[in-house]
C-alpha cells in the first residue's frame, strides 16, 4: 500500500499523539467546598504518598484511532498489486472482419491470463478488466464496422492504468486486420504506443469489395489511379471494371450495359457528366467510399445538381455531401466521380489512395470489408523492439482511491462511539492519595 499524499497521514499520526499526551497530562481535581469557618484552622500541611491510575482509556482508543483514521482517508491509499514480468492487453476484433467468431475467441482466451485486460473492439472499444477470461468466452460478432484507432486509444489508457503492477506491458491485436479498420489517424496513435505490438491474424471474409477480374484504366501513362492501381496488385487488364480518365464515349456507356459491367467515369479534369461547378470551392479534408477513408486536404469544385436521382451514393465527404454516385444501365453501372487527383506530391502513392482506388472500382451494390492490409503496412503496425516499459508509459492523471470511503465511514462511526462513551465516562485520573491540608474542619 502507498500513500498519494502521505502528508495527511503524519499529521493524523501527529494528532493522535496529541490526543494520547493530553490524555496523560490533563488531570481533574475533584471537587471541593470551603467551610465558613475554615479560616479558624492553623495552617499545615501532611503529605502522603499518590499513586495516580488512567482511566478512560477506551475513550483514548477511540480518539486514537479517529485521528489515524482520518489523516490516512485524506493521505488516500492506494493498493499496489505484486509486480509481475509482463502484463498485456488484448485487442478482440468483433466486428464483420473476422470470418469466425469462434477462432477469435479461442485466441483471445489462448493469450489473457488473471489480471490482463480485454478490450472488445468494432468502431468503438469496451475494456474489460474485470472477469475479462469469462468475457472473452462469450464474445459475440456485431455488424459495425471495425476500427483500430478507438481500440489503440482504449489499450494506451488501459496500460497507465496497469503499469504499476507490471516491468513491462504487451499489447496483442486478434483480428482479420482488413484495409477498411485504418484511418487516417492509426499511424499516428499508434505512434504513441512504445513497444512493438503482437499481430494475431484470424480468418477474414473475402474481398468482397475487390473488382472480379481487374481493372482497365484508360487514361495517360503516368495516371494517378493507373499508379496506385498498380500499387495495390490489381491486374490492369480488360475486365468488368473500366475507368476512363477522359471523356467516356457512347461505345463505353454500351460496354457498362451489355453485362455485369462497371464503367468508371473519373475524369482527370473537369466534372463528371451532369456535375455542376459550385458556386464557392471550397476544401474537404476527406472521402469515405464504403470501408476506405482518404484523409486530406482536396479541392471541391463540382457538385451533385438536386436534379439527379442516383441510384447509390457510393462515395461521400466527410461532410456528408456526395463524392460519388452511381446509375444503373442496363445489366451494368455507370459511377461518377467528382474527387480530384493531384498531379504533384506523394498522394497516389500512399496506401489509403490506394484503398479508394479499389473501392471506387468495386461492383456497384456490394458491401464487404475490404481488402487485408499490405506486408509493409502490417510491418508498420506491429513495429519492432522490445515490448513496451512500465517507465514508457505516463501514470494516469487520475488515481482511484476505493479505500477512501471505508476509512471515511469508521472514522465517522467511531467519532459517534466516542461520543456516546464520553458521556458516560469517569474522570480520567482515578486519585488515590494526595496532598491534602492537615486541617480539622470546624462542623
Amino acid at each position: 500500500m502507498s500513500f498519494l499524499a502521505p502528508l495527511f497521514l503524519y499529521i493524523g499520526i501527529g494528532v493522535a499523539a496529541g490526543a494520547l499526551a493530553l490524555h496523560f497530562i490533563v488531570t481533574r481535581q475533584p471537587a471541593s467546598g470551603v467551610l465558613p469557618t475554615v479560616r479558624f484552622v492553623p495552617d499545615s500541611t501532611v503529605r502522603v504518598t499518590t499513586v495516580a491510575r488512567p482511566e478512560d482509556l477506551l475513550l483514548l482508543l477511540l480518539r486514537v484511532l479517529v485521528a489515524l483514521l482520518l489523516g490516512a482517508a485524506f493521505a488516500r491509499p492506494i493498493l499496489v498489486p505484486r509486480r509481475r514480468p509482463v502484463a498485456r492487453i488484448v485487442v478482440a476484433d468483433v466486428s464483420p472482419a473476422v470470418a469466425s467468431i469462434e477462432e477469435v475467441r479461442d485466441s483471445t482466451r489462448a493469450l489473457l491470463a488473471p489480471g490482463d485486460a480485454l478490450i472488445i473492439a468494432d468502431s468503438t472499444a469496451r475494456v474489460v478488466r474485470s472477469g475479462a477470461e469469462a468475457a472473452a468466452r462469450r464474445l459475440e460478432r456485431t455488424s459495425r464496422a471495425g476500427r483500430l484507432s478507438p481500440a489503440l486509444i482504449a489499450a494506451r489508457r488501459t496500460a497507465a492504468e496497469i503499469r504499476a503492477g507490471a516491468d513491462s506491458i504487451e499489447l496483442a491485436i486478434v483480428s482479420g486486420f482488413r484495409a477498411g479498420e485504418i484511418d487516417g489517424a492509426t499511424e499516428a496513435i499508434r505512434a504513441l504506443w512504445p513497444g512493438r505490438i503482437r499481430l494475431v491474424t484470424v480468418a477474414a471474409p473475402g474481398d468482397s469489395l475487390a473488382p472480379p477480374a481487374g481493372l482497365a484504366v484508360r487514361g495517360t501513362p503516368d495516371d494517378g489511379v493507373a499508379l496506385a492501381a498498380a500499387l495495390t496488385g490489381l491486374p490492369q487488364s480488360d475486365s468488368a471494371v473500366r475507368v476512363v480518365r477522359g471523356v467516356a464515349t457512347r461505345d463505353d456507356s454500351l460496354w457498362a450495359a451489355g453485362g455485369r459491367r462497371l464503367l468508371v467515369r473519373w475524369p482527370a479534369g473537369g466534372a463528371p457528366p451532369g456535375w455542376l461547378a459550385r458556386a464557392q470551392p471550397d476544401t474537404a479534408g476527406a472521402v469515405i467510399a464504403g470501408e476506405a477513408a482518404l484523409v486530406t486536404p482536396l479541392e471541391r469544385r463540382w457538385a451533385l445538381p438536386p436534379s439527379a436521382h442516383p441510384g447509390r451514393i457510393s462515395a461521400r465527404w466527410v461532410d456528408g455531401a456526395p463524392a460519388a454516385a452511381d446509375y444503373g444501365v442496363g445489366s451494368g453501372c455507370i459511377r461518377d466521380v467528382a474527387v480530384p487527383v493531384p498531379l504533384k506530391g506523394d498522394l497516389v502513392l500512399r496506401p489509403s489512395f490506394g484503398r479508394l482506388v479499389r473501392a471506387l472500382a468495386a461492383p456497384c451494390g456490394t458491401e464487404g470489408v475490404g481488402p487485408g492490409l499490405g506486408q509493409a503496412e502490417m510491418r508498420a503496425l506491429a513495429g519492432s523492439g522490445p515490448l513496451a516499459a512500465r517507465d514508457a508509459i505516463a501514470p494516469p492523471d487520475q488515481v482511484a482511491t476505493p479505500l477512501v470511503p471505508w476509512l471515511l465511514g469508521a472514522a465517522l462511526a467511531l467519532a459517534l462511539v466516542e461520543l456516546l462513551v464520553r458521556r458516560g465516562s469517569a474522570p480520567v485520573w482515578s486519585e488515590v492519595g494526595g496532598e491534602f491540608p492537615a486541617r480539622e474542619a470546624a462542623a
